[in-house]
């Protein structure tokens, strides 16, 4: 008889190779890939019966392979597995919805990986999902400055010295300005840049498309003058373009009087490195939290800040098998500046492990044990009174000072400003 061929995409050499051997003691046969580069022309040209899937890979996402897979009327018979640590109740009903035969966590059973596999093997061809339009490839020296910080919410007092609004970061850079994405203090920023009259080009990354990251886009009043250049850069999903994406969101924030006037310029974005501006690189990365999201690492006139505000750490829980919290540390090894969720207590996130954010305490111990010189907490929860995030700051300070890190650490606060 002959056997099935299983091809596995992997980053973790480690997890790819004990799959692989896990299958072929089974009597598949097998083949390691350790990114997604060129799979859909390696697919086509050998013939394997199933693929082994990860979510957080260099390049191109596990659930934008496997949508790929599953609309393309030469391969969609192929079995797609998803074996991914990243198990978000969203991520795993995407991987239903794009087709995919089967979701494993990480870590799975050694004990009953190989038997799982075989039985999607004998499966009969399931019929194929509707097909979609194809995906296309596509003093300091720095001055940063947080218009909001916050999670999604209205808990939050009116006089918060943290400050109500979602997220937004800018940096100024001299003749460029970057912003990081355009939650509610987008708006305030706008109004700045307009009344300042110093920047007339304007780059925005979006991390995602969640509504704390985006509700400022519609009062960004920058959108409406003719006077300004905007690049807006961000991840698509698997079944959705980047631009569909933004024209919903900015659809859903403007105001019925408003149109965008200024000349806009979108790019989409994968785990990549790009130089946005001259001698200036931008790097994007996945992170672990529903849906597709991004984490950017700047790295501009000598200083490397990275921008990571949603973004659940295994912290001390993590198995051998959920490397995210290694690759995180390696992308903010050195960093100038560390912006990073930190949204629970320890104590909270007991109650609200999975959902996609971080306690302080695993952030900080990212930050120490991979030379980051300095960490601002960020994403509050909306629900902290200042005295409770006073006490997260104190807290913070202590762990610092508990285990030598050479680290400075502080929250967060809407006005704050600071060179990188």
């Amino acid at each position: 008889m002959k056997k099935s061929k299983v091809l596995i995409v992997d980053d973790d050499k480690i997890t790819g190779g004990l799959t692989s051997e896990l299958l072929e003691d089974a009597g598949f046969e097998t083949e390691l890939m350790v990114d997604g580069a060129g799979i859909m022309e390696m697919l086509k040209e050998k013939s394997f019966s199933i693929v082994i899937l990860d979510i957080l890979m260099p390049g191109v996402d596990g659930l934008t392979i496997c949508r790929r897979i599953k609309t393309d009327p030469d391969l969609n018979s192929i079995k797609v597995v998803i074996v991914s640590g990243k198990s978000f109740e969203l991520d795993k009903r995407h991987a239903t919805q794009y087709g995919a035969d089967l979701f494993i966590e990480k870590p799975y059973k050694v004990e009953t990986f190989a038997q799982a596999i075989a039985e999607v093997a004998s499966r009969r061809e399931a019929a194929s999902i509707k097909d979609l339009k194809p995906i296309p490839p596509s003093a300091s020296p720095l001055q940063l400055s947080v218009w909001g910080c916050r999670s999604l919410g209205a808990g939050a007092a009116e006089n918060s010295r943290y400050g109500r609004h979602t997220s937004c970061v800018a940096v100024d850079a001299g003749e460029h300005l970057l912003i990081f994405d355009g939650g509610s203090g987008l708006e305030s920023l706008g109004e700045k840049i307009i009344r300042e009259g110093k920047h007339k080009e304007l780059w925005l990354f979006l991390t995602h498309f969640h509504k704390d990251h985006i509700e400022g886009l519609g009062k960004f009043a920058c959108a409406y003058s003719q006077d300004y250049t905007l690049h807006i850069a961000g991840v698509r999903e698997p079944d959705r373009e980047f631009q569909d994406l933004l024209e919903e969101a900015f659809a859903q924030t403007l105001p019925e009087d408003k149109t965008v006037e200024a000349e806009t310029s979108l790019y989409e974005m994968l785990e990549e490195s790009y130089e946005v501006v001259p001698d200036t690189l931008i790097t994007s990365f996945y992170t672990n939290h529903p849906g597709n999201t991004l984490g950017f690492v700047l790295e501009m006139k000598g200083r490397k800040l990275v921008y990571c505000p949603d973004s659940e750490l295994y912290g001390e829980a993590a198995t051998a098998l959920q490397d995210y919290d290694e690759k995180l540390g390696k992308i903010c090894a050195g960093a100038d500046l560390l912006i990073h969720d930190g949204r629970y207590s320890d104590e909270d996130y007991a109650k609200f492990k999975n959902s996609g954010h971080s306690p302080f305490s695993s952030t900080v111990d990212l930050a120490g044990n991979n030379d980051v010189k300095r960490l601002l907490l960020f994403h509050h929860h909306d629900q902290y009174s200042d005295e409770k995030l006073d006490l997260i700051e104190q807290q913070a300070a202590g762990l610092v000072a508990e285990k030598n890190y050479f680290l400075q650490c502080t929250l967060a606060r809407e006005g704050l400003e600071m060179g990188v």
